[in-house]
């Protein structure tokens, strides 16, 4: 089918004479992409000058008036009219969104990765009749660290609007920001243990009868006014009234050293959790911030590790953001599995949570950290945990991947990205549809044997508990015959014509692979005469990767 003659010869994108700078840029962008695609110049216009033959138009114009109302943050409408389609959006994201949505469904347009780049992989058309889609974002806050949504147009074009990872300009519909450090800030930013223990060692918590700097005792007074005018003046500085959602993180930093003086122990008795103890304090500065004035700013607080344990009788203010996390659970079994011990205390604090909670984020796992260079098959569940995020009232979710990838740069790194992405976009994706998609553009004609691999070892993740500090031994449950088989797809996908960039991958992410032998002396490995040969090659191909680092 020839696009070119699909396409009026006279369309014209068109935007409202007071366009916001988001809605300028989303036009911009349909306009050269759909030059690229059809190779002729779009005109944009503004509704000021008369009607034209045929018209895209972008954003709220006055050529008619549009059905939908009150379109919320990131939400979108395509629909075809009458000589002409329109693209509608919700808040500062939902314009740019409906476009890149319209270039991916309608012209072949993806971006599967920052390797790739944006590029069309179809057969390019395009329908003008019978258009109408609808979409409503599942979560208000989306986010992961790999490395290809570290980019901002990834990260557009992808349904990502987190600000840690990356900063998205205005004009890209902009991100939601942590005003503070994004994670562990008590004791490290807010109170910290540098300027503060030596002088007060009682901010500082009980624990084993000693005072211990690396976590805050959460009932003294003075800890509550450090910490509140600590907050305060950071929103003096970062505050912006236009913003829908500020964050700042008052978390507790990354041990188990929580206050056993008499107050914070009575309360955590009292509430059955340490938990108790936390929100109070949260809850006491949260009140004081909106007292402050700042409506849009939530203040964000742990459920990890000791605090995971909802509360028993306190309940998070409105403006407070429970960041819910799944460190402890299993990562070869669905969050949903009512068969999986781990997972089925994580999903009663989920809904404990959920009752007593108005705004429920996500910190979420989806790597090996201790064998980051190695297998972590979790593909299996990436897509039914985020549908479980959704299902259970959670209107954030941040995914955590290898957030030092420069420096290990291996296994599936690319791949997750974009899954995860797709699936925080629409949890009820086309999963299996989205993974062979990105396997044929990243891997090329032999892309089916990555596939057949990847089969193999999620369906042979550990039978017992996937952990994110799963030692290789442990990871996968293969026969013999399946580790033979495993190594045939990867001898497959390196025959036959392949370009330099596919290769590359393929090699990048066999590394895993043969990671995995290494650790469990299989195959070449195996051979005690040609062990230290083959254990050196595999090593130097790391470092011709790029890749230093080998676990957090």
């Amino acid at each position: 089918m020839n696009a070119a003659k699909i396409l009026p010869k006279k369309a014209v994108i068109v935007i409202s004479e007071k366009a916001s700078p988001a809605t300028i840029y989303a036009a911009k962008a349909l306009q050269e992409n759909l030059n690229t695609a059809f190779h002729k110049t779009l005109e944009i216009i503004t509704d000021k000058k008369g009607k034209k033959s045929f018209e895209i138009l972008v954003g709220n114009t006055n050529r008619f008036e549009y059905p939908e109302k009150n379109l919320t943050e990131g939400s979108y409408r395509i629909k075809s009219y009458q000589n002409g389609i329109y693209i509608n959006g919700g808040g500062n994201r939902g314009v740019l969104y409906g476009v890149y949505r319209f270039l991916e469904d309608f012209c072949g347009f993806h971006y599967y990765s920052t390797k790739t780049g944006y590029n069309i992989t179809e057969k390019t058309y395009l329908q003008i009749e019978d258009i109408d889609i609808v979409y409503d974002s599942f979560f208000e806050y989306t986010e992961t660290d790999w490395l290809s949504p570290r980019d901002p147009l990834f990260s557009v074009i992808n349904g990502l609007n987190g600000g840690e990872c990356r900063k998205i300009p205005q004009e890209m519909g902009g991100d939601i920001k942590f005003l503070s450090e994004f994670c562990h800030t008590l004791t490290n930013q807010f109170c910290s243990k540098e300027k503060y223990y030596k002088s007060h060692p009682e901010y500082f918590a009980l624990y084993n009868q000693r005072r211990n700097p690396n976590q805050l005792c959460l009932t003294n007074d003075d800890v509550y006014k450090i910490v509140l005018e600590e907050v305060l003046d950071i929103l003096k500085e970062k505050y912006n009234p236009d913003e829908p959602i500020q964050i700042i993180s008052l978390t507790q930093a990354d041990n188990s050293c929580f206050c056993q003086c008499k107050k914070c122990q009575a309360i955590d008795e009292g509430n059955k959790s340490h938990a108790g103890s936390m929100l109070y304090f949260i809850n006491k500065i949260s009140n004081a911030v909106k007292e402050a004035g700042y409506d849009n700013v939530f203040i964000d607080t742990f459920a990890y590790t000791y605090t995971r344990t909802p509360p028993k009788n306190i309940i998070p203010n409105d403006n407070v953001i429970i960041r819910l996390c799944t460190i402890e659970c299993c990562f070869s079994h669905p969050l949903s599995d009512p068969k999986c011990e781990q997972n089925i205390k994580f999903i009663k604090d989920f809904e404990d949570w959920h009752r007593i909670c108005k705004k429920l984020y996500i910190w979420d796992y989806t790597n090996n950290y201790s064998q980051t260079a190695g297998l972590f098959p979790n593909l299996n569940v990436i897509q039914r945990n985020i549908q479980c995020f959704y299902e259970h009232g959670a209107a954030g979710v941040y995914e955590e991947g290898n957030y030092y990838i420069n420096q290990c740069d291996t296994e599936f790194g690319e791949l997750k990205a974009y899954l995860i992405s797709r699936c925080l976009q629409n949890p009820y994706c086309n999963y299996d549809k989205e993974l062979q998609d990105f396997l044929r553009n990243f891997y090329g004609v032999k892309w089916k044997y990555i596939y057949e691999f990847l089969t193999i070892i999620n369906k042979n993740a550990s039978k017992d508990h996937l952990s994110i500090y799963q030692g290789m031994k442990k990871t996968l449950s293969l026969t013999d015959n399946q580790i033979k088989q495993c190594e045939a797809c990867w001898k497959k996908a390196k025959t036959g014509t392949l370009d330099s960039f596919q290769l590359d991958n393929i090699l990048r992410s066999e590394l895993s692979w043969r990671y995995w032998k290494y650790c469990n002396n299989i195959l070449e490995f195996s051979d005690s005469d040609s062990y230290e040969e083959n254990k050196s090659k595999l090593f130097d191909d790391f470092k011709k990767f790029n890749v230093t680092r080998m676990k957090e």
